[in-house]
C-alpha cells in the first residue's frame, strides 16, 4: 500500500538526474568585470535535480539565448528592469530541485533554458504609464528606482515584468529591502486573511477573549510579516522558531506593537512540541487579558495547562489560526490546538526541505511522502475548524486579486487602516523595512545563498546584491 502511494513521487523522482556530471565551475571564479547581461540558469537540455545545476551564463550563450523563459515572463505587455538586488525564497529551492510544480509546468518537457525567481529590485528600463484600473497606481519612469514579483526569471541582470507587478521603491529604503518585501508580505497577507479567514481589527476588538495566531518559522521572511499582520489586526501572536538565536529576531520586532507576544523554539520531539505550544498559547491569552480589561478569561490564568492540544482547544485556550509550514510531524499538533471556529494555513512544507545540500535526499524524501499528514474531512465538520492551503505563484494571472490583497497589505502595515487618503507610496514610506539577514554577491553567490537558505540557520530574508550589473543605466 506504501509503495503505491509513492509511485507518484517515484516517477517525479525518476526523471530528475541524481547523478550529475557536469557541475558548473562558474561559481568558483568571482567576475569582475562582466560585459554583457547574464542570469543564473538552468541551461537547456539540463534537468532540474541539484542546486548545483545552476549555471551563471551571458544572455547571449548558446545554452541559453533560444529559451523564452531566459528574461522570465514572455508576454508582449512587459517592460524591463535591472536588477540590483534579488530575493531569494523557498519556491527557488524547489523549483531548481525539480518538486515545484508550477516550475515543472512552465518549462514542459523540452528542456528550454530556466532562470528561477520570483522577485527582485531595480532602475527601470522603460516608461511605465499610470493605470489604477488596471492594477498601476502611477506612472514611472525610466530610471526609477522599483521593486516587482515575476513568475519566473528574476535571478537575472535584465528581467522582464508585467507593469503591475511592479511599485516605486520607497525613500529610504535599499534595493535589498526592496527585493524581500514583496512576495514575503503577499504570501503572510493572502494566508491570514484570504486563506485563515482572520477577521478585521473592528471584529477582534468586539471578542471577550484574545484571538490567537500562531505563526511556523516566525523570524524568517514570511513569520515576521505574518507576525506583524497578525498583531497589527489585535491578535495575540506566538511564534515558533528553529533555535534559540532567533528568538530574539522575533521578539525585537513584535513586542512594540504586541505585549503579549510569545515565543517557542521547535522541538524536534513531537511530545514536547506539543507541550509547548500549549503552554504558549495559554500564556499569551493570560498576558493579554492582563493587559486588556475587555476580555473575559474567566480566570484562565489559575487553570491548569491542558495535557494536549486538543484539550487547549476543546477548552478554547488554543490558537484561533495557525499560520503553518512545517509539515511533517509538526502539522498534527499545530491542526489539533485550533479552537472550534478557527483555520489552519498551510503554505509550504520545510520537512521536504533536508539538510541544506546539493539536492533532496531521495530515501529520506520517499519516507516522508509516504508517512505525510493527513486530514479527514469528518474532522474539520465535528469539530468546525477548516484547513486551506494555496500557493502565491499561481495567483499571478489574478492581477485584480492580487492588487486588493497587496494593497490592504500595505495599508494594514503602515497603519493607515482609517486613513483612505493615504496613496500607496505615502503608506510604504510608513512600514519598517524587512529584515535583510543575508546578502550573498549575484556574480558568484547564488548557490552559496540557497544552500544558506536551506539550511534553516537563517533570520528575514538571503538576498543577492547586484551592484556589478552591467545592464545598470548610468547614474
Amino acid at each position: 500500500f506504501l509503495l503505491l502511494q509513492a509511485l507518484p513521487l517515484l516517477l517525479l523522482l525518476h526523471l530528475v538526474p541524481h547523478n550529475i556530471s557536469a557541475l558548473s565551475s562558474n561559481s568558483n571564479t568571482r567576475r569582475q568585470h562582466r560585459l554583457s547581461p547574464s542570469a543564473w540558469t538552468i541551461p537547456r537540455f539540463t534537468k532540474f535535480g541539484a542546486l548545483s545545476n545552476l549555471e551563471f551564463l551571458s544572455n547571449d550563450s548558446d545554452r541559453a539565448s533560444s529559451s523564452p523563459l531566459l528574461t522570465s515572463e514572455s508576454e508582449d505587455n512587459t517592460v524591463k528592469v535591472a536588477t540590483t538586488a534579488v530575493g531569494l525564497n523557498f519556491a527557488d529551492v524547489f523549483t531548481i530541485l525539480g518538486y515545484y510544480k508550477a516550475a515543472n509546468l512552465v518549462r514542459g518537457g523540452k528542456l528550454d533554458a530556466f532562470v528561477p525567481g520570483i522577485e527582485f529590485a531595480g532602475y527601470l528600463l522603460e516608461d511605465v504609464a499610470g493605470d489604477p484600473a488596471a492594477g498601476i497606481p502611477t506612472s514611472l519612469k525610466r530610471g526609477e528606482e522599483v521593486f516587482g514579483f515575476v513568475r519566473f526569471g528574476s535571478y537575472a541582470d535584465i528581467v522582464s515584468c508585467r507593469p503591475e507587478h511592479l511599485r516605486k521603491l520607497p525613500r529610504g529604503w535599499s534595493s535589498e529591502e526592496g527585493a524581500a518585501f514583496l512576495v514575503n508580505a503577499l504570501t503572510a497577507w493572502y494566508g491570514l486573511i484570504n486563506v485563515g479567514g482572520m477577521p478585521g481589527v473592528e471584529e477582534i476588538s468586539r471578542r471577550e477573549s484574545p484571538y490567537v495566531v500562531i505563526v511556523h518559522s516566525a523570524s524568517g521572511g514570511v513569520g515576521l510579516w505574518a507576525s506583524e499582520i497578525a498583531a497589527r489586526r489585535g491578535a495575540s501572536v506566538v511564534g515558533v522558531v528553529g533555535s534559540d538565536v532567533k528568538i530574539e529576531t522575533f521578539m525585537d520586532r513584535m513586542k512594540p506593537i504586541c505585549p503579549s507576544a510569545q515565543c517557542i523554539v521547535r522541538s524536534d520531539n513531537a511530545e514536547t512540541f506539543e507541550k509547548d505550544l500549549v503552554r504558549a498559547c495559554k500564556a499569551a491569552r493570560e498576558k493579554a487579558s492582563a493587559l486588556n480589561s475587555i476580555y473575559k478569561e474567566s480566570g484562565s490564568d489559575s487553570m491548569p495547562v491542558p495535557k494536549t492540544c486538543l484539550d487547549a482547544a476543546e477548552a478554547g485556550l488554543g490558537a484561533d489560526l495557525v499560520m503553518e509550514c512545517y509539515g511533517g510531524k509538526f502539522f498534527r499538533p499545530s491542526l489539533n490546538i485550533i479552537n472550534a471556529g478557527g483555520s489552519l494555513a498551510t503554505y509550504g512544507s520545510t520537512t521536504y526541505n533536508g539538510d541544506g545540500g546539493e539536492r533532496m535526499p531521495l530515501y529520506s524524501l520517499i519516507w516522508k511522502f509516504l508517512t505525510r499528514p493527513r486530514v479527514d474531512p469528518g474532522e474539520l465538520t465535528s469539530r468546525n475548524i477548516r484547513v486551506g492551503g494555496f500557493n502565491l505563484i499561481f495567483l499571478t494571472e489574478n492581477t485584480k486579486l492580487l492588487t486588493q490583497a497587496l494593497d490592504a497589505c500595505v495599508k494594514c502595515l503602515s497603519g493607515s487602516a482609517n486613513d483612505d487618503g493615504a496613496t500607496f507610496d505615502e503608506m510604504m514610506k510608513c512600514i519598517t523595512p524587512p529584515l535583510v539577514g543575508a546578502r550573498f554577491d549575484f556574480d558568484d553567490g547564488a548557490i552559496e545563498a540557497l544552500k544558506s537558505l536551506r539550511s534553516g540557520k537563517t533570520v528575514g530574508k538571503v538576498v543577492l546584491s547586484n551592484a556589478k550589473n552591467p545592464a545598470l543605466p548610468a547614474r
